[in-house]
Protein backbone atom coordinates (compact mmCIF):
# COMPACT_ATOMS: atom_id res chain seq x y z
CA UNK A 1 0.00 0.00 0.00
CA UNK A 2 1.21 3.47 -0.83
CA UNK A 3 2.06 5.58 2.24
CA UNK A 4 0.65 8.71 0.64
CA UNK A 5 -2.87 7.20 0.89
CA UNK A 6 -2.61 6.73 4.65
CA UNK A 7 -0.87 10.03 5.22
CA UNK A 8 2.02 8.39 7.08
CA UNK A 9 4.53 9.66 4.56
CA UNK A 10 3.98 13.21 5.82
CA UNK A 11 3.99 12.34 9.52
CA UNK A 12 7.50 13.58 10.40
CA UNK A 13 7.23 16.57 8.08
CA UNK A 14 3.86 17.47 9.61
CA UNK A 15 5.36 17.38 13.09
CA UNK A 16 8.26 19.61 12.07
CA UNK A 17 6.01 22.09 10.30
CA UNK A 18 3.43 22.14 13.10
CA UNK A 19 6.06 22.86 15.71
CA UNK A 20 7.35 25.71 13.58
CA UNK A 21 3.87 27.21 13.45
CA UNK A 22 3.29 26.61 9.73
CA UNK A 23 0.25 24.33 9.98
CA UNK A 24 -1.76 26.53 7.60
CA UNK A 25 0.00 24.94 4.63
CA UNK A 26 -1.73 21.58 5.25
CA UNK A 27 -5.30 22.69 4.66
CA UNK A 28 -5.47 20.71 1.41
CA UNK A 29 -4.68 17.02 1.69
CA UNK A 30 -1.27 16.10 0.27
CA UNK A 31 -0.08 19.66 -0.11
CA UNK A 32 3.45 20.27 1.11
CA UNK A 33 3.81 23.78 2.48
CA UNK A 34 6.43 26.12 1.14
CA UNK A 35 8.69 27.40 3.86
CA UNK A 36 9.30 31.14 3.99
CA UNK A 37 12.73 32.27 2.82
CA UNK A 38 14.93 34.06 5.34
CA UNK A 39 15.04 37.76 4.59
CA UNK A 40 17.98 38.66 2.37
CA UNK A 41 19.70 35.27 2.50
CA UNK A 42 18.39 33.06 -0.30
CA UNK A 43 16.29 35.51 -2.28
CA UNK A 44 19.06 37.13 -4.31
CA UNK A 45 18.50 38.63 -7.71
CA UNK A 46 20.12 37.61 -10.94
CA UNK A 47 23.87 38.21 -11.06
CA UNK A 48 26.34 38.69 -13.87
CA UNK A 49 29.39 36.60 -13.05
CA UNK A 50 32.71 37.87 -14.28
CA UNK A 51 36.37 37.13 -13.78
CA UNK A 52 38.06 38.81 -10.83
CA UNK A 53 40.06 41.94 -11.48
CA UNK A 54 43.78 41.36 -11.92
CA UNK A 55 46.57 43.89 -11.98
CA UNK A 56 48.03 44.82 -15.36
CA UNK A 57 51.47 43.70 -14.14
CA UNK A 58 50.17 40.21 -13.40
CA UNK A 59 48.50 40.02 -16.80
CA UNK A 60 51.73 41.18 -18.46
CA UNK A 61 53.74 38.55 -16.62
CA UNK A 62 51.34 35.78 -17.62
CA UNK A 63 51.48 36.85 -21.28
CA UNK A 64 55.28 36.99 -21.14
CA UNK A 65 55.55 33.50 -19.60
CA UNK A 66 53.14 32.01 -22.14
CA UNK A 67 54.97 33.54 -25.08
CA UNK A 68 58.38 32.64 -23.59
CA UNK A 69 57.35 28.98 -23.41
CA UNK A 70 55.89 29.09 -26.90
CA UNK A 71 58.99 30.73 -28.37
CA UNK A 72 61.49 28.57 -26.49
CA UNK A 73 59.90 25.21 -27.28
CA UNK A 74 59.16 26.35 -30.82
CA UNK A 75 62.80 27.25 -31.44
CA UNK A 76 64.08 24.06 -29.83
CA UNK A 77 61.70 22.01 -31.98
CA UNK A 78 63.13 23.48 -35.19
CA UNK A 79 66.72 22.61 -34.18
CA UNK A 80 67.92 25.96 -32.86
CA UNK A 81 70.41 25.51 -30.04
CA UNK A 82 68.99 25.53 -26.50
CA UNK A 83 71.28 28.38 -25.38
CA UNK A 84 70.34 30.57 -28.31
CA UNK A 85 66.66 29.72 -27.92
CA UNK A 86 66.80 30.58 -24.19
CA UNK A 87 68.46 33.98 -24.70
CA UNK A 88 66.23 35.01 -27.62
CA UNK A 89 63.08 33.83 -25.80
CA UNK A 90 64.04 35.68 -22.60
CA UNK A 91 64.70 38.92 -24.48
CA UNK A 92 61.47 38.66 -26.45
CA UNK A 93 59.48 37.72 -23.32
CA UNK A 94 60.84 40.81 -21.57
CA UNK A 95 59.85 42.99 -24.52
CA UNK A 96 56.39 41.38 -24.58
CA UNK A 97 56.08 42.09 -20.85
CA UNK A 98 56.95 45.76 -21.40
CA UNK A 99 54.58 46.19 -24.35
CA UNK A 100 51.64 44.57 -22.55
CA UNK A 101 52.44 46.46 -19.34
CA UNK A 102 52.67 49.91 -20.94
CA UNK A 103 50.29 49.65 -23.90
CA UNK A 104 48.15 46.61 -23.16
CA UNK A 105 45.03 48.58 -22.35
CA UNK A 106 45.13 50.51 -25.63
CA UNK A 107 45.95 47.65 -28.00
Amino acid sequence: MDESVTGSVHFLWTEIVCTAGLKAGFRKRGRVPSLPLPAGRLASGAMHLRAPSTDRGVQSFVWAVVFFLLLYFGMVSIAIGKGTALVVSLVLAFLIFLVVRTRGQRL
